[in-house]
């Protein structure tokens, strides 16, 4: 067991070190870079987790403007999950598989209803974020943001995205439960989760987490007469923008000067969240891949030229969400470690799939499996590589901890900004005191 597992070790280093794909040409699976069963592990998780992020989008816009169309919630879904799977294959997957697939911005959620309620447009937000956007991944200003980020920030960052996302899921989950009848079947996948990434490191196949954990939900569920129920049929998305914006979202187009004009606090706002989400992501990457792996790291600018296009094509097309990079895949893919090309191929497959066939939409949104996937699968591993990363540097703790404490009592960008003018006041001190 010992031996197979260092070979497997062996083989996941040599194709991080040798990952050499070329940006802007063809590159194919098994020519260009390798196959291998982990990177199911990614795709699967980052399936599950934007079909979660876009519904809870949806459902955002859907209570803050009132709209009624029944379907609204799935068929977003379902057309979303449609853009961002062909974007990955033919992106991430075969032209430039440095980039990292365009995903959901998650902590953009809890702003959506203080959007609606003034009177933003979401295509409106949309088309402006993704303007903007080209703009600065063109002039290389995210690579420059990303530099100003010292290792005290960066754990502070990965600690309270990580809490965030676990106490978020977690009271979902509960709410779930309470509602359902469901608090024994809630508690034993809890305790059952626990179990299985303490076994699982044990053996160092952490990677098996996500997919052992959705099987157990679905098993539980069964056991507990509680089996989700599939409503969503077979279909295409629709792809008509007239029909999404004057129908379905009921609002038209956006053609006054002031529907132009009440989104921009909130693109900035989304402008700034943008690289303090690659942040986390980036650091997971960094510490999981070590220094034979970095020519497998997403590259930044490329990667927001890519997401902010996305972000405009789904605005056009009726899209409910903000496109970021696609955290739920990128996450675990640092910690199968594994290049980005094979996975995000997986992923787009199953994004296809999951968005033609439509039951996988109901499977992945039942919160026994969906909830415990993103908390053992995603969050933990983001508190995980935030603890390790200080005990590696403990002058960073301080900074870590006003970060953390910032971000939660405010918002997550304020918390950067502490930590970021924090060890630039160390830096001026320590060069003082040198003198």
């Amino acid at each position: 067991m010992a031996k197979s597992q260092s070979l497997s070790n062996q083989r996941l280093e040599q194709d991080l070190a040798n990952y050499q794909t070329r940006a802007w040409h063809v590159n194919l699976p098994g020519k260009d870079y390798t196959v291998r069963p982990e990177d199911l592990v990614p795709a699967l998780a980052g399936v599950i987790g934007k079909i979660a992020l876009v519904a809870a989008f949806a459902v955002a816009w859907k209570d803050g403007l009132g709209i009624e169309s029944p379907d609204f919630v799935t068929e977003n879904v379902r057309l979303e999950l449609f853009i961002a799977s062909i974007l990955a294959i033919l992106f991430s997957a075969i032209f430039h598989p440095r980039l990292g697939p365009p995903g959901t911005l998650a902590p953009l959620i809890p702003l959506v209803p203080a959007m609606a309620a003034a009177g933003v447009h979401p295509l409106a937000f949309g088309l402006l974020l993704g303007v903007a956007g080209i703009a600065l991944a063109a002039s290389g200003s995210f690579s420059r943001i990303m530099t100003l980020t010292g290792p005290g920030t960066k754990s502070g960052i990965l600690l309270l995205f990580g809490l965030m996302g676990t106490v978020s899921a977690l009271h979902s989950l509960w709410t779930w439960s309470q509602s359902n009848s469901a608090k024994p079947a809630t508690i034993v996948i809890l305790s059952l989760g626990i179990l299985l990434v303490a076994v699982l490191h044990h053996f160092k196949i952490r990677w098996l987490v996500i997919p052992g954990l959705a099987a157990l939900a679905l098993l539980l569920a069964w056991l507990f007469g509680i089996f989700p129920s599939l409503n969503t049929g077979p279909g295409l998305p629709i792809l008509n923008p007239g029909q999404w914006w004057l129908e379905k979202w009921g609002l038209g187009w956006p053609d006054s000067v002031a529907e132009w004009i009440k989104p921009l606090p909130f693109v900035l706002l989304a402008i700034v969240m943008w690289p303090t989400d690659a942040l986390a992501i980036q650091t997971i990457l960094e510490n999981n891949y070590g220094p034979a792996g970095r020519r497998a790291t997403f590259l930044l600018n490329p990667t927001y030229l890519l997401v902010s296009v996305r972000n405009i094509i789904g605005a056009l097309l009726g899209g409910a969400q903000t496109a970021a990079i696609w955290r739920s895949f990128m996450i675990p893919i640092g910690v199968v470690r594994r290049p980005i090309g094979a996975s995000a191929l997986f992923l787009g497959l199953l994004g296809l799939l999951a968005s033609f066939l439509g039951a996988p939409l109901d499977f992945a949104v039942f919160p026994l499996l969906l909830w415990p996937v993103l908390i053992f699968g995603v969050y933990l591993p983001m508190m995980e590589n935030g603890i390790r990363s200080l005990g590696i540097n403990k002058r960073a703790i301080p900074v870590a901890l006003a970060c953390l404490v910032a971000g939660w009592v405010f918002q997550p960008v304020v918390g950067w900004i502490v930590g970021l003018v924090w060890e630039k006041l160390q830096i001026v001190l320590e060069q003082r005191q040198s003198r």
